[in-house]
């Protein structure tokens, strides 16, 4: 991970002046703002703080980052970053997309909205023949999906259900797969249900307890599609009896009279349509599910005194489930969150005797705050100063810094020789935290790649005044997407197939290391991310996922630009882009601090310090 001091360095130049400027008055107003007063309302940032102190030094079994500080260089002031660097279609892209006419937002945020931008701009600029190309997968719907509302006065169809045993097993797997970082049932609560429901008249009890049997079929949808093996089918794994549940959830109007169950249910409702691709009408339901759950107050820390202890942890681990679902949800939508961060009083639940579990679910939502800060912070604007973009990048990097520390804390319990691999939690929070670090940094080959384009054929930019207080930031990002793809195309560790995230950041990470090869050649060389990416989605598609092949075809196609996009620049002769410090302006720099510090007789500036020039490789990430 970068130092946050070479950040701050490269800050000082653009700040120093400011602060000048500024009257005292204005400079103790500021002053104040950071320092609230005691009895005040937490902040964000302290209710999602790192558990460590910013100066922690990280080395995992993941990866490390070292204090090793690049070289300063002045930032031009008239430079820029952009995050959203599209011309065309600037807001819509007009067509069918999923059986829906119309236009189509595409949110800058997103994702999919990238690659479906991303693809029309480049189709543009290199003037292929077919412009307004897009991604196959926004024609259709990959796993249509329809139900029909069940009669109130009907009794629920119990037919076909697995024996008692079996559904069991089937909670146990699911539980295996969510518990770490969604909290979507009381244990003891539901398989006392799942006993009387098999023990006792079946039909009454799924009459009586409506909502708590539609509960008990999307764990049995979950549990045969976390169970999936290489069939292929039209319809999505456990979807007979997702489908039974969603025509037996209760009207709208009067759902939410059931409280925490009907949050329950309709967060694990939403999380099986996100998995399918189904990913607005997830967005609705956990919307409807937060609602709910807020109006009785699991925003809040409610009172242990008066409702129990036991009732209060399952309330805050449901709503930080939620909250964790609305930070995945909406960004991928490109849409803001449901809930704001200074509505929320609600406290994480403490570890449980140093919980691994506990201790994952919290860092998950912190991690979670953290990747909405950047999508509102970075992504606000399409267009941010150079100097203004470094300093938001600065503040986030170094609490990302901290981060790894807490990662640390989870994995060093194991013994250096023990024979597990990365627990599934762990991994999924490493891969979030380097997820984090690619949408911080993917402005920044945006922009490089909106010049490369906007200059093809033309005069040449100043390339050195862009990447020279950038290269090292540029690094971090590549690191972090070959450090993804390493994780996941480990033959020791289990894909998951059913749940999105872990395509979603092969997706992103090999999409980024695309962008990056295309424009720094030298910067992955040494690394076959295209053969890696290939094979992760290759193991996905063998296992029955649809969605993996759509997003492998996406991916192809892309590749397909940017292959035109490298063969254009060697066509046009345009300068070979490099990441590295040039060996001449290396030898420069020491010659320059040798004189200086003769005629001073004083050390170095450390900011000058050739040894402390380092190049890309050397700079480490988690």
């Amino acid at each position: 991970m970068v130092d946050e001091r070479y950040l701050q360095r490269l800050l000082e130049e653009a700040k120093g002046q400011r602060q000048l400027d500024l009257p005292e008055t204005q400079q103790q107003q500021k002053q104040q703002h950071y320092d609230p007063s005691p009895g005040t309302k937490r902040s964000a940032d302290v209710a999602f703080s790192p558990t460590t102190h910013a100066g922690a030094r990280c080395s995992v079994a993941t990866g490390a980052y070292q204090d090793e500080l690049p070289p300063y260089h002045p930032i031009d002031q008239e430079r820029s970053v952009w995050a959203n660097p599209f011309t065309l279609p600037s807001k819509t892209v007009n067509g069918i997309y999923k059986k829906r006419s119309g236009w189509t937002w595409l949110a800058p945020t997103s994702l999919w909205s990238l690659t479906t931008r991303l693809s029309l701009m480049m189709a543009e600029k290199l003037h292929l023949d077919t412009p307004h190309m897009v991604p196959s997968s926004l024609e259709k719907e990959i796993y249509p999906l329809h139900w029909r509302p069940a009669s109130v006065e009907d009794p629920p169809d119990i037919s076909g259900l697995p024996s008692m045993d079996d559904a069991l097993y089937l909670f146990n797997t699911v539980k295996h797969h969510l518990d770490q970082h969604y909290r979507f049932f009381d244990e003891e609560s539901f398989t006392q249900h799942l006993h009387e429901f098999y023990s006792t008249n079946s039909i009454q009890k799924a009459t009586e307890n409506r909502l708590w049997f539609v509960h008990f079929l999307l764990v049995l949808a979950f549990g045969h599609a976390f169970l999936l093996r290489t069939k292929i089918t039209r319809d999505p794994p456990g979807s007979k009896f997702f489908v039974r549940a969603m025509s037996l959830l209760p009207d709208h109007t009067t759902l939410w009279t059931d409280g925490i169950l009907a949050v329950e249910v309709l967060a694990l409702a939403a999380l099986y349509l996100y998995s399918i691709d189904h990913r607005e009408a997830a967005h609705v339901y956990v919307g409807q599910a937060i609602r709910i759950a807020q109006l009785d107050g699991l925003h809040t820390d409610l009172p242990e005194d008066e409702l129990g202890i036991k009732t209060v942890t399952r309330c805050r681990n449901l709503w930080w489930t939620l909250y964790v679902m609305d930070r995945h949800i909406s960004s991928s939508l490109g849409l803001p969150m449901t809930t704001q961060d200074s509505d929320i009083t609600a406290s994480l639940n403490p570890n449980r005797n140093g919980s691994r579990h506990d201790a994952t679910l919290n860092l998950h939502v912190k991690l979670s705050y953290l990747f909405s800060t950047i999508l509102t912070s970075i992504y606000k604007n399409d267009k941010t100063e150079l100097h203004v973009f470094l300093e938001k990048t600065r503040s986030i990097l170094q609490m990302m810094t901290v981060y790894a520390r807490d990662i640390e804390e989870i994995v060093s319990p194991q013994p250096s020789n023990s024979v597990e691999t990365m627990p599934k939690g762990t991994r999924y929070i490493t891969l979030l935290y380097h997820q984090c670090v690619l949408v911080a940094t993917r402005p920044l080959l945006l922009s490089v790649l909106k010049e490369r384009l906007d200059r093809l054929g033309g005069r040449e930019d100043d390339w050195q005044s862009f990447l020279a207080p950038t290269k090292a930031l540029i690094s971090t990002g590549i690191k972090s997407a070959i450090k993804t793809l390493q994780i996941l195309a480990d033959e020791n560790s289990l894909l998951e197939v059913f749940l999105p995230f872990e395509m979603e950041v092969t997706y992103g990470a090999a999409l980024h290391l695309m962008i990056a090869n295309s424009l720094f050649p030298s910067a992955t060389d040494e690394h076959d991310y295209h053969q890696e990416a290939h094979s992760i989605l290759d193991e996905m598609i063998f296992k029955g996922n649809k969605l993996a092949a759509a997003r492998k075809e996406e991916l192809s196609h892309l590749e397909g630009l940017f292959s035109e996009l490298t063969a254009r620049v060697e066509r046009y002769g345009l300068q070979t882009l490099t990441l590295t410090t040039p060996e001449h302006i290396r030898n420069e720099m020491e010659s320059q601090q040798s004189n200086l510090q003769q005629l001073q007789g004083t050390e170095m500036d450390p900011r000058f310090d050739s040894s402390q020039i380092k190049s890309e490789e050397q700079i480490a990430v988690l």
